[in-house]
């Protein structure tokens, strides 16, 4: 039994021995397989990077330098077509500068003729090699050239006009409107001759305060380029109360010869003031009438009453007395 216990023992350790060479050898080998590949993939690269490719790279087209007389109906195209010869290093290179570079061109390079200009594409050759690196070659650029539509046009001011809806609280009301600018600069085709409004869209506007300010939009126009999207609009506003006055009725258009005579002489009236100026407004503002005309053929004994003239300083005015009784008198020289 003993004799048996000690071969299994010898056993499992010739066993540990091969299994620990076993896996010394093929640690060893990986890892110069691994050296290997790492060299092999080395001279890959080298070798491909250091070879002739061609490739293509799209750059972003933007038109500057645009003057205020001109405008561009028909854009030209966005981006331009750049066909590329180099090395493989410099050509991935340039890819990555192309991916992330706008071309600017200015509008001096176009040729201008009765509403089209156009310019080649080669103008910005010197532009697009300085972007590259100096081992890569343009091959070609597409389209050949570029083109847009313009129109010529003209600047005026055009004055801003209000449009919206005023409500009144706690009886405001509007004396005046501001806007700042009141004047917009708009460019307007040289050959459109229709007669345009700039119009500032207030909406609703709720008169609470003395003074009211917002900035406003304008509205767009239609084939007009305007300098300003919104102004500010201030809203002067005074508040108003409510004064009663008995004014002397008096007549017009009567004879020199008749005079008259009204039941009562005085006529009341209600009118709206401001409260700044309440006792400034009096009765000898205002004339309240008989006119001789409404008397002529008239039968009765009741004539109707007429505001005559009244201060432009006022809202709301009313006739509490509508009519009135009349006597006429001739008078004796």
């Amino acid at each position: 039994m003993r004799e048996q216990g000690n071969s299994k023992s010898r056993f499992a350790g010739f066993l540990k021995k091969i299994g620990t060479s076993l896996l010394k050898l093929f640690r060893g080998d990986f890892l110069v397989y691994l050296l290997f590949l790492a060299i092999t993939f080395f001279f890959w690269w080298s070798q491909t990077m250091s070879q002739e490719f061609q490739s293509v790279i799209k750059l972003p087209v933007r038109l500057t330098g645009i003057s205020d007389d001109i405008r561009v109906t028909t854009p030209p195209v966005g981006q331009i077509t750049v066909s590329l010869n180099g090395k493989g290093a410099a050509l991935r290179k340039s890819v990555r500068i192309g991916s992330r570079s706008m071309m600017h061109v200015d509008n001096s390079a176009f040729i201008l003729n009765q509403g089209r200009a156009s310019a080649s594409t080669l103008v910005l050759m010197d532009s697009i090699t300085a972007l590259l690196p100096q081992s890569v070659s343009i091959r070609s650029i597409s389209p050949d050239s570029l083109v847009y539509t313009y129109a010529r046009q003209h600047s005026i001011m055009l004055p801003v006009e209000f449009d919206g809806t005023l409500t009144t609280q706690n009886q405001f009301y509007m004396e005046r409107i501001e806007f700042s600018p009141d004047s917009i600069r708009a460019g307007v085709l040289i050959s459109d001759t229709t007669q345009h409004h700039v119009v500032a869209d207030a909406g609703q506007v709720a008169l609470s305060s003395d003074t009211t300010v917002r900035m406003v939009p304008i509205r767009p126009l239609d084939g007009v380029i305007l300098n300003a999207e919104q102004v500010q609009m201030t809203v002067i506003a005074q508040q108003y109360t409510e004064k009663s006055l008995e004014v002397p009725i008096t007549g017009v258009n009567f004879p020199e010869s008749v005079s008259l005579k009204a039941f009562p002489s005085k006529a009341e009236l209600s009118v709206w003031v401001k409260l700044s100026e309440y006792d400034k407004v009096s009765a000898a503002d205002f004339q309240v009438v008989v006119d001789y005309n409404d008397i002529a053929g008239n039968e009765g004994d009741q004539v109707l009453l007429r505001i005559f003239s009244q201060p432009v300083n006022v809202r709301n005015v009313r006739l509490l007395t509508r009519s009135v009784d009349y006597l006429m008198e001739r008078k004796l020289y």
